[in-house]
């Protein structure tokens, strides 16, 4: 029979703390009750909370209609952008295409004024006729160079116009990212409040058993890091029962059958468990052998398996008459062998 047994629930056991100061608001378990996670245990008070998280959602949905704004600026620059250089590269084909064409007729003319000229000389030619075809290309020499500066200014145009809308889309795009900056930082706020809200709400964090849970009232104030409850999860009971070595060491051993007895509930109306030896361990610790043990069987409904439940446990190590035993007690007390101290049931 062990000196000292209890029962033990493999199970994960969480204890669940406050991450912050809060008021509470409501309370929505009872102790004992059975949780899956999620469940809301207790509520805390988050009317500060909820005032910053309406201030940073407008701010959002401010900055956001400007974000807006400087898009639909940066689309409306791009399409006159686009526009504009198309109304200059057409202008610039036809100048250009005028400009070839001033250059071909200026040198058909020159060849005109050249044959008047010769003409002249060999006296086949009157000189106003000279005169005329050198006045001729001398006119088409300023519509020619007239076209190239129209060309050259309008180059220039180009130029500028590129480089206004290169300045002017650098502004909106830092505008744009200002912006956008100052929305991460109220986006970041505002996730920090659904954070903090939700950890304001106590929940559980995993299906089971509320072990416990602290004596709170609607409207006390609970400090951060405050313990307020602990949830077992649903597990295996087994029983770890402690023996002294001379009766343990060489005579319990794994898969021998015991019977286990809860202390406080009488064996004769509630009835005893099963139990199968599962392992003993080899040391000896504290003057005590640690046995392990498994349950076996039906469990008796009436009573209650708790974990930390304090038992006895009685495991029948081998089959001795009366007689036997008397023998047995007789010889250990002639060779002086006999142990100090008394052992209650059958070896």
């Amino acid at each position: 029979m062990s000196d000292n047994a209890r029962l033990e629930q493999e199970q994960n056991t969480v204890h669940i703390s406050t991450q912050r100061v809060g008021r509470v608001i409501a309370v929505d378990a009872e102790l004992g009750d059975t949780l899956e996670a999620g469940d809301t245990l207790i509520q805390l008070d988050t009317s500060v909370l909820d005032l910053s998280l309406e201030g940073d959602t407008q701010v959002a949905e401010s900055l956001q209609g400007q974000l807006y704004s400087v898009q639909r600026e940066q689309n409306l620059r791009d399409k006159k952008f686009t526009e504009d250089q198309k109304a200059i590269d057409d202008q610039l084909k036809l100048l250009k295409q005028q400009y070839q064409l001033q250059v071909s007729n200026q040198k058909i003319q020159a060849d005109v004024a050249d044959r008047y000229e010769q003409l002249l000389q060999k006296q086949q030619s009157s000189e106003l006729d000279y005169l005329a075809a050198k006045r001729t290309y001398q006119q088409m020499a300023m519509a020619t160079l007239k076209v190239q500066a129209d060309i050259s200014a309008l180059e220039v145009r180009r130029a500028q116009l590129i480089s206004e809308y290169e300045l002017e889309v650098s502004t909106l795009n830092q505008r744009g990212q200002d912006i956008k900056g100052k929305l991460a930082e109220v986006d970041t706020r505002i996730q920090q409040n659904h954070l903090a809200m939700s950890e304001q709400n106590l929940r559980a964090p995993i299906a089971g058993r509320l072990a416990s849970l602290a004596k709170i009232r609607e409207g006390e104030v609970l400090a951060a890091g405050q313990q307020v409850a602990t949830i077992q999860a649903e597990g295996a009971i087994s029983i770890l029962a402690f023996f002294p070595p001379a009766l343990a060491l060489g005579h319990i051993q794994p898969g021998q059958e015991a019977q286990v007895k809860l202390d406080g509930f009488s064996w004769t109306r509630y009835g005893q468990l099963q139990a199968r030896v599962e392992r003993v361990a080899s040391a000896v610790q504290q003057g005590k052998v640690l046995v392990q043990l498994s349950l076996q069987g039906e469990m008796p409904p009436q009573l209650p398996l708790l974990h930390d439940l304090p038992a006895r446990v009685e495991i029948a190590t081998g089959k001795k008459t009366p007689y036997q035993l008397l023998l047995q007690r007789t010889g250990e007390i002639l060779s002086g062998k006999a142990p100090e101290e008394s052992v209650e049931g059958g070896a």
